[in-house]
Formats: C-alpha cells, structure tokens, sequence
C-alpha cells in the first residue's frame, strides 16, 4: 500500500510539473558587434538550463533544421541557436557583415554569451559547439570561466596544421596502396596550408571515399562552384585556423569538458583530437566515441549526438 501510495505521489508531482512548465519558442534580432543578429530560442520548460549552440563551418547555421539538430535536447534544455555574422538569417539581415576574422567572430561570442546571461537573468550558461564553433567555444570558456557551466565539443579544432598534414599523409598512403592514380594525382597538388578552396575539396573528397563514400568527377565539379563561393566569403577567417595550437594555448579549462569525436573523422583528425584530450586539465572530462563516423556528427548522426550527450549530463 505505502509503494502505491508513493507511485501515486511521484505521478501527480510529474503532473505538476507538466502542468507548469513553460515552454519557449521564439526568435530575436539582437544587436552584436554593431550589426542585427538572429537567434532562436526552443525548449519544453524556460527555467530550464541554457544551452548555446555554436554552429560550425564558418558560415554553416543550423537554425533552420534545428529540430533534427537539438531537438531531443529541448527537453532538458532551453536550447539557442544563433547564426554567427556572415550566417544563415543574420547574413540576410546585413547588407555588410563587415570583416570576418576571427578576433571579431569571437567578440561577437562575447557579446552574445553575455546577452543570454542578463536576458535570462542566470550566472551560467552551457556551451555546445561543432567544429569552427568550438574554437568560439574554447574562447569562451576561458573568457568567462565562472560562467560556462559545461563545454560539449563536438568534432573540436585543435591544430589544423598537424590535423591535415596527419590527414594528407593518411590518405596518400591508403590510396598508394590501392594504386589510384586519379587520388594521388589530385593530392599530390595539395599544399598544407591549403592554398585554396580546390585543395580544400580534393582532402574532402578522399576522405570521403577513404571512409566508404562515393565522390565521382560530376559531383567534385557541383561542389567545387559551391567551395569557391565559400572562399570568397570565408578564405580569410580560415586562413586563420592554421596559427591555432589549442593543446599548447590551453593547458585547462574550468567547467566540466565532453568531447564528442567521430572515429574515422579525419578532418578534425581523431588523433590529434585524442592527444589534446589526455592533456587538458578539467574538474570532469569525457572523450565520447562515436562509431563508424566522420565529421559532421550534427549533419550525420544528430540523434546519437543528443543521446551521447544527454547521457553524459545526466550521469
């Protein structure tokens, strides 16, 4: 009878709780870095944590998909999404970006992580970013390090010199031994750094294959047009990726870290990802594997991202 009684009770508090949750869905126009910027805020219940995802690329917003991305986290999330200057809606919004580089990338993190904390009215927020957008995440979390209540790092950049020269090196030996000439020809032409757009598809493009896929000439010629548009936009930023050291510039970090890695990934190279992990120093750390996955875990696997996740928060 008390076990009944109990059950009964556990039902109605849950009722309760149903019954007065919140939810938000909405979207703004915020004022960042002397621009409008667009954000979208999603979650069953408003008083629940703050999560700002920090979308890859540079240039790649995920708002409009947003439900495939993080749905499953709205549950226990408020979950914001915010497409970065020269992104999505918030380059629809700017007739001029302005420059993209990455000091005023990450002034603009700055300002939108410290409007989510007064428009919220909380102390800390969490951070989850994918690839480009871990290194805002990084930032922040040694900028405001009582103020990131947890990092997720999916798919992180920490030395992209190392990471494509490992990757170059991988595929150069792989396809050597499997004697495609076509694949050797067009990474023989590859300088690390990249010299341009071209170079930064023919490493995709064996990768691709590397790991399975299928990439023919029509479908390199399709996405060539599309890489040298992004270059013109977005060349410059990039550029900027191969100064960047993480495992030496970061030594520790102050909230609780979980990094989710692809094990075939090879353009944030799982190896120098796995290095930089057995390094840093964090009061929790986790290094989550995902199978049989490349690099755009949010692209490819978003419900086993979420439930990586999901699961690791709630240990």
């Amino acid at each position: 009878m008390k076990v009944k009684s109990t059950i009964v009770a556990l039902l109605v508090l849950l009722s309760f709780q149903e019954l007065y949750a919140k939810a938000i869905d909405t979207t703004s126009i915020v004022s960042i870095g002397g621009i409008e910027q667009f954000i979208s805020i999603k979650g069953k219940d408003e008083s629940n944590p703050i999560l700002l995802y920090l979308h890859g690329g540079p240039g790649a917003a995920v708002s409009f998909h947003s439900e495939k991305v993080t749905g499953d986290l709205e549950n226990q999330f408020v979950v914001v999404h915010w497409d970065q200057r020269g992104s999505g809606k918030t380059l629809e919004l700017n007739n001029d970006s302005g420059i993209l580089s990455m000091d005023r990338m990450k002034q603009d993190a700055e300002e939108m992580f410290l409007h989510l904390l007064n428009r919220f009215d909380r102390k800390q927020l969490m951070l989850l970013g994918n690839s480009w957008g871990t290194i805002l995440g990084f930032h922040l979390a040694q900028s405001f390090p009582d103020k990131v209540q947890s990092f997720i790092a999916v798919s992180p950049i920490i030395n992209h010199t190392k990471s494509q020269q490992l990757t170059l090196a991988t595929l150069k030996s792989h396809f050597a031994k499997k004697q495609n000439e076509k694949a050797l020809a067009q990474l023989e032409s590859v300088s690390i750094p990249v010299a341009d757009a071209k170079q930064m598809l023919i490493l995709h493009r064996w990768e691709t294959v590397f790991n399975g896929g299928d990439f023919p000439d029509g479908q390199f010629e399709q996405y060539l047009n599309y890489f040298k548009e992004w270059e013109k936009q977005w060349m410059p930023l990039y550029n900027e990726f191969y100064a960047l050291d993480l495992a030496t510039q970061i030594t520790r970090i102050y909230c609780p870290l979980y990094i989710l890695q692809g094990d075939k990934d090879l353009t944030t190279h799982y190896k120098v990802v796995t290095s930089f992990f057995e390094r840093i120093e964090a009061p929790k750390k986790e290094l989550l594997w995902l199978e049989n996955t490349s690099h755009n875990i949010p692209g490819t696997e978003p419900a086993m991202m979420q439930k990586h996740i999901l699961n690791a928060l709630n240990k």
